[in-house]
């Protein structure tokens, strides 16, 4: 039986592709502007052909055009679209900034009644875009958790009315928490799935469950993977000098896996790549050693807090120790900028791009690629594979 193809916009790395590659499905494309991930999705899908893994501006008002034309694609090779186009203004960060921008009298507190129409959120529309062009069978896009309660939901029913006028009348829409699913974070997300038939959308249950106020009902039970499940095996690192580059990052295991999730994550590989920390100063280690798993700024001494200078106020839960028998908060694109709300559990340092990617459950076969900020940048956009895996079975069976 022929598999199944989709393309994937606005998506590098390519955690939601891989999601869907694993769940038996074959990418045979994608956009995105961000070069850094347009060389990790091209090395990390080989079978996909390099010029369809097309780095391009979505903005523009030809990229449905250009993209038809460098890859070759037309309309019945794409079974299916996915993505998940960064929208502005209904992230908590969208929502301060706005407030803020029309507060000091450079922006009009009125906007446009209509979702798609907002200038913002241009990438959504060309999203639209290429459902119109290349009309799949079904379409999956993802999001943030704002949208939800942004203008009392009607974002979230406008999505869905889009949808329908483009001839994908079966739509519905979810969140869910990669937590439940065996990601080791609590990261929810909004989720549409739209097709052109009258198939019930179904969604897919939990498979991993919290251990505390549960009783053990079956061995078959999975509990939630624990930020030691997903990087307690990793090697253990020195912190690289002040502005070095890190040229080669290959390392041996020196341990062998403890448990499932590690054994998943190691696949049939010996060793393991971007295991690369950042530098820190002195007082930040010694504030480290003073943080217990779990804790975080507002926990500190004076003392402490005083030797690192910052605000309370605005740094109140911007330095965070990760649990050990606990799942991890959300990991986000911030990581880009410091480690500071990721600090390891066990290192006095910020955990490194694979401890990160390990959170979001990518395999170690997956490599990053460009700078190491472009790393973690890379990795906190990213959907988390196993999240999509578990959407990408039940997308299946409504369209076979």
């Amino acid at each position: 039986m022929r598999k199944l193809t989709f393309i994937e916009l606005f998506g590098v790395p390519g955690g939601m592709s891989l999601g869907f590659k694993l769940a038996g499905m074959k990418p045979v494309g994608a956009l995105d502007i961000y070069e850094p991930g347009i060389e990790t999705y091209r090395k990390n899908f080989p079978d996909v052909r390099e010029e369809n893994v097309v780095c391009e501006d979505a903005s523009s008002s030809n990229v449905v055009e250009k993209f038809q034309k460098i890859t070759s694609l037309k309309k019945g090779d794409i079974n299916i679209i996915i993505g998940g186009p960064p929208c502005q203004g209904f992230s908590t960060m969208g929502r301060i900034k706005m407030a803020s921008l029309v507060k000091n009298g450079q922006r009009n507190g009125n906007s446009d009644a209509r979702f798609i129409n907002d200038k913002r959120n241009h990438l959504y529309k060309s999203f639209i875009r290429f459902v119109g062009k290349f009309k799949p069978k079904a379409i999956v896009m993802e999001n943030v958790l704002g949208m939800v309660s942004y203008k009392n939901g009607s974002v979230v029913k406008q999505i869905k009315e889009d949808f329908e006028k483009i001839g994908y009348p079966n739509v519905d829409s979810k969140v869910l928490n990669a937590l439940d699913y065996g990601v080791p974070q609590s990261r929810k997300r909004i989720f549409f799935v739209a097709t052109k038939t009258n198939k019930p959308i179904t969604w897919p249950k939990e498979t991993h469950f919290g251990k505390i106020g549960r009783k053990q009902t079956s061995q078959k039970v999975k509990y939630q993977t624990t930020v030691w499940d997903a990087i307690g095996d990793l090697p253990i690192l020195k912190l690289p000098e002040k502005n070095s580059k890190v040229r080669h990052s290959e390392k041996k295991y020196k341990r062998d896996p403890a448990c499932e999730y590690q054994k998943m994550m190691r696949g049939e590989n010996d060793t393991v790549e971007n295991n690369v920390t950042r530098w820190h100063r002195e007082k930040d280690i010694e504030v480290f050693r003073n943080m217990s798993p779990g804790s975080r700024w507002c926990e500190l001494s004076n003392a402490d807090r005083k030797k690192i200078g910052y605000s309370d106020d605005s740094f109140e839960d911007k330095w965070k120790r990760l649990p050990i028998n606990s799942h991890s908060w959300t990991v986000t694109s911030h990581l880009h900028k410091d480690g500071y709300m990721y600090i390891h559990p066990r290192q006095n340092r910020t955990i490194s791009v694979r401890e990160a990617a390990r959170l979001q459950s990518f395999p170690d076969s997956f490599v990053f690629y460009g700078s190491r900020s472009a790393q973690f940048k890379l990795i906190g956009n990213a959907v988390p594979p196993l999240l999509s895996m578990a959407v990408a079975k039940h997308v299946k069976k409504l369209i076979v």
